[in-house]
């Protein structure tokens, strides 16, 4: 009897022994957090017993009214939101090994910032209880509202009874508009938590969303990481995400937007192929991120001389890699977030003034010569004025942060130098009407149009690549799938297909599809159209540039 003790005794330091020298005790917390939640329901069955039996959809001309209403003043459909349980029901869109996956104790805790302006109340509210509802109890430090300066009645009264109600909610409201970025800062500077994790007001966190993000940091303080972002639909409120493998991460493009671009050969080899491991990412989309609350200041917070909302992603991200930290995808974490249909919102000064001002600000503090591809796409910004970036500059001394090429070269090898792989660029110009190629500010599936020409870049910024394609954006093309007479050219994602394929003929200047036959020429009502080859002025087409390729920089 005294043998079995000892050995057990033995057994059981052993096993002590060993978790502490891995510093890996499981965590599991005391909530549902960690446990898959039950599938999808049907909205109707999940409704407070008052609204059973009545309609999501309205059916009153007073309802449709009240939903009408409720599109222009979000973006998406307020009124079904209003009739949706505030804490209901929502898929687990993770990997099966997610649930498996235990946590070392000690991982730290978070004050949530979240900033609104004149958000719908049900929404802000859903992404409030998700967070509370779907964390461990012992990882939510805080959670911190900032109001910039909305004016909706139930963001003001009604939501200070409910956050008096909430111990861990603190609510901070600002009398004047400071936008998105300055209100970050108001939450960030009165958090108190080791991290701090960004949340947009239109959000849904998801069962086990909080820990990995969480343990990352643990282990590296310099690691910035994002949950996967799951859909919820502007139209429906319904959470869409797709339970699988992750394929994209953040890239961008040389006009200075955010991209979602599918994950390289490389990274899915540095992974080895296990879809539950971080995706390292060259940029962020901004909106839902996790930080070490120090490094956050350490690396320069946000840009103070950054106005409203705009580039502040970008520059960030470029920030993070250039001056030692990483940025990661966590597939393990997932947040469902409402895309609008339109933005509600009204940006002080416009719109293009504001994101241009920004995004002249991370190219002249962070891009080096690689700007001049940015100024290629916008000339007419080049003398604009974009303020004091003396302090950006700074921060690069002190950090001894690396240059924009060893950013391209290390981080982003695969994204295309404007002349990389292309023959021809810029504006695409018939001289007969001197209309050009125009997008309309149109995206995927849109139709491409004419427009008299500008040379201001934008939406008349197209390139022809080495693989006979008509780019725009990098990587959207056009795309004359059927080909027919007198049929527009859609703008499409590109897929290297025949649709998508076209021969441009330096002699007589014409853009021939290969698939078809046809040609592109200009048709009535600003439209561009294909018609059968003949030679026609209205079928010739100048190109602004003519480049000799480059060979590709990407990874092998």
């Amino acid at each position: 009897m005294a043998r079995w003790s000892f050995t057990r005794s033995v057994q059981l330091f052993c096993l002590v022994l060993s978790c502490t020298l891995l510093g890996f005790v499981a965590y599991k917390s005391a909530n549902t957090s960690q446990k898959s939640i039950r599938g999808y329901q049907n909205l109707e069955q999940q409704l407070p017993q008052q609204l059973r039996g009545k309609s999501l959809d309205p059916q009153t001309e007073a309802e449709k009214e009240e939903e009408k209403l409720g599109f222009v003043r979000s973006g998406f459909n307020q009124f079904r939101s209003d009739r949706i349980p505030l804490d209901r029901e929502i898929p687990d869109t993770r990997d099966p090994r997610c649930l498996e996956r235990r946590y070392p104790s000690g991982i730290p805790s978070t004050s949530v910032v979240i900033i609104f302006h004149n958000e719908a109340y049900t929404v802000l509210l859903r992404t409030i209880i998700s967070v509370l509802n779907r964390s461990p109890p012992e990882l939510i430090h805080e959670i911190i509202l900032v109001d910039d300066a909305s004016d909706h009645e139930d963001l003001k009264e009604k939501l200070e009874d409910y956050v008096l109600s909430q111990p861990k909610l603190k609510l901070i409201h600002h009398k004047e508009r400071k936008g998105l970025i300055r209100a970050r800062m108001t939450g960030a500077d009165a958090s108190t938590g080791r991290t701090i994790t960004f949340l947009d007001s239109h959000c849904e966190a998801n069962v086990g969303w909080l820990e990995p993000l969480m343990e990352r940091i643990h282990l590296d303080r310099t690691t910035v990481v994002c949950p996967v972002i799951d859909v919820i639909s502007w139209e429906k409120i319904e959470y869409s995400g797709i339970r699988g493998a992750v394929s994209d991460r953040g890239g961008f493009s040389w006009g200075l937007e955010f991209k979602w671009k599918k994950i390289p050969d490389y990274e899915q080899k540095r992974r080895q192929y296990d879809e539950i491991r971080e995706v390292k990412s060259p940029t962020m989309a901004g909106g839902l991120f996790s930080i070490d609350r120090s490094y956050f200041y350490e690396i320069g917070a946000y840009d103070p001389g950054m106005d409203i909302w705009g580039g502040e992603n970008l520059e960030m991200s470029f920030r993070i890699w250039m001056c030692g930290g990483q940025l990661e995808f966590i597939p393990c974490s997932r947040v469902g977030h409402i895309f609008r249909e339109h933005q509600p919102y009204t940006f002080p000064g416009g719109v293009d003034n504001v994101v241009v001002k920004n995004n002249l600000r991370l190219a002249e503090a962070w891009m080096d010569e690689y700007k001049e591809h940015y100024y290629s796409k916008r000339p007419d910004v080049r003398d604009r004025d974009y303020g004091d970036i003396r302090d950006r500059l700074a921060i690069r001394e002190r950090l001894h942060c690396k240059s924009f090429k060893w950013y391209l070269e290390n981080v982003y090898p695969e994204l295309p130098l404007p002349n990389e792989n292309l023959y021809h660029g810029g504006w695409v110009r018939n001289p007969k009407s001197n209309l050009c190629l125009d997008t309309h500010g149109k995206r995927e599936d849109g139709e491409v149009g004419l427009y008299p020409c500008h040379g201001q870049g934008g939406n008349q910024d197209f390139a022809f690549s080495n693989l006979g394609e008509i780019l725009f954006d990098e990587d959207l093309c056009l795309d004359a799938d059927s080909a027919v007479l007198g049929d527009p050219i859609k703008i499409m994602r590109c897929n290297e297909l025949d649709s998508q394929k076209w021969k441009y003929n330096k002699k007589t200047q014409t853009l021939k599809h290969s698939l078809s036959g046809l040609c592109l020429a200009t048709g009535e009502g600003g439209k561009a159209v294909m018609q059968t080859c003949s030679r026609s002025p209205s079928q010739v087409w100048v190109w602004a540039h003519h480049f000799t390729p480059m060979p590709s920089r990407v990874k092998q």
